[in-house]
C-alpha cells in the first residue's frame, strides 16, 4: 500500500469518527435501560409512602430542554395543576410537579386539559411523579378515590407563573450531565485517532 493511499484511508477514518462525534453531540448517550416497575402498592400504602397525592386538572406544561441540541429521556418535564382536592401534602390550588421527558426514563405521559389522581415525591425540594406510581386518570381512579376518601379542598388560592418558576436556567446537576456526554464524546473521539495514528504507522 502506497503513502498515498494510506493518507487517503487516514482521511477517511478521521471524517468517519468526525461524523460519529457530532452524531453522539446530537443525539446523546442515554440510560440504556427501559423503565420497569413492580406493582404498585396499594392506595393506602400509595398514600402513606407519597409526599402528596391529589387531584387536578393539567392547565400548562413546560419543557424546559425542548429546544437544546443535547436532550435526554431523562429531562424534567415541569406540569402545572389546578388543585381540587388534596389527601396530603398540597395546600394550595396550584402545584407545579416534575417527571421525566420520555417512559423510557419513567416518565408518565401527563396531557393537557386532563385530571388525574396524583401520587407524587419530593425530591430537592420538588413534587416527582412517575409511571410506577398509582398516578393515572381521574376518570379510571375510582377504586382509589373510594378508598381514599373525600379528601379537603385547597385552602390557600395561589395563580402560578411556572414560565417564571421553571424557565430558570438548569440546575447543577442538568448541567453536568449535558458535559459528561460531551465529555464522553471527546474521549472516545480522541481514542479513535490514537488507534487510527498507530494503525496507520505500522502499516508503513
Amino acid at each position: 500500500m502506497n503513502k498515498a493511499t494510506v493518507k487517503r484511508n487516514e482521511k477517511r477514518i478521521v471524517i468517519l469518527i468526525v461524523m460519529l462525534f457530532i452524531s453522539v453531540l446530537i443525539y446523546p448517550i442515554d440510560k440504556g435501560y427501559a423503565c420497569s416497575c413492580s406493582q404498585p402498592d396499594p392506595p393506602k400504602e400509595a398514600l402513606k409512602g407519597s409526599s402528596a397525592v391529589f387531584s387536578g386538572k393539567v392547565i400548562d406544561t413546560v419543557d424546559r430542554n425542548k429546544n437544546n441540541e443535547i436532550q435526554s429521556s431523562a429531562d424534567p418535564i415541569a406540569i402545572l395543576f389546578d388543585v381540587d382536592k388534596s389527601w396530603k401534602g398540597v395546600d394550595q390550588t396550584q402545584v407545579i410537579v416534575y417527571t421525566e421527558r420520555s417512559s423510557a426514563s419513567c416518565g408518565y405521559g401527563f396531557s393537557l386539559n386532563e385530571e388525574y389522581l396524583v401520587y407524587a415525591y419530593k425530591d430537592d425540594g420538588e413534587l416527582r411523579v412517575n409511571a410506577c406510581s398509582r398516578t393515572a386518570p381521574l376518570s379510571v381512579a375510582k377504586e382509589d378515590i373510594q378508598v381514599l376518601g373525600k379528601g379537603e379542598t385547597p385552602a390557600e388560592q395561589v395563580t402560578l407563573d411556572i414560565e417564571s418558576i421553571v424557565g430558570q436556567e438548569k440546575s447543577p446537576s442538568e448541567s453536568a450531565q449535558n458535559n459528561t456526554q460531551i465529555y464522553i464524546a471527546f474521549i472516545m473521539l480522541v481514542l479513535l485517532l490514537t488507534v487510527t495514528i498507530i494503525r496507520s504507522r505500522r502499516k508503513k
